[in-house]
């Protein structure tokens, strides 16, 4: 990613945050061509933005994206910046990461396979076992031991 600051090209280019007039939120890497009299803004990989919240709760637990444009095999699209309420750079590394891995990887669901579980990942058991386990720990036994019986 590059941001042009210099006379010599006339593009800006920079991951940022988008809210459009139809009260979407886009995270994408834009490009902005100063060159033009009509002002366009170019869009590399627009993500939808949500957050998620558990059921009740007033804090967001997370942020859920998506292809904006789910029917297109495109990922290069133009809007008007009369289609734009406000457009913010996203500094954040984490995110602009985070941006980077998921337009890398795409949202193909055949082909982005979990990765197997190992006990290095944490606690492996049974439905069963952690059944049994949470009902000890209900009903104030020690969940501690084996819950092989």
């Amino acid at each position: 990613m590059t941001s042009s600051k210099s006379q010599s090209e006339p593009y800006d280019e920079f991951v940022a945050s988008i809210k459009l007039v139809t009260g979407e939120e886009i995270l994408t890497k834009v490009v902005v061509n100063n060159d033009h009299a009509e002002e366009t803004v170019i869009l590399e990989n627009p993500l939808i933005c949500q957050e998620v919240r558990s059921f009740g709760a007033n804090i967001p637990m997370g942020y859920k994206f998506e292809p904006w444009i789910k029917m297109s095999d495109e990922d290069v699209f133009i809007i008007h910046m009369t289609s734009i309420i406000t457009m913010s750079e996203i500094k954040d590394k984490n995110v602009v990461k985070t941006y980077k891995e998921i337009v890398k990887k795409g949202f193909d669901v055949v082909n982005n396979k979990n990765p197997e579980l190992t006990r290095e990942m944490g606690f492996l058991s049974t439905v069963k076992d952690c059944r049994e386990m949470i009902e000890k720990l209900y009903r104030g036994e020690d969940a501690s031991k084996d819950t092989q019986s």
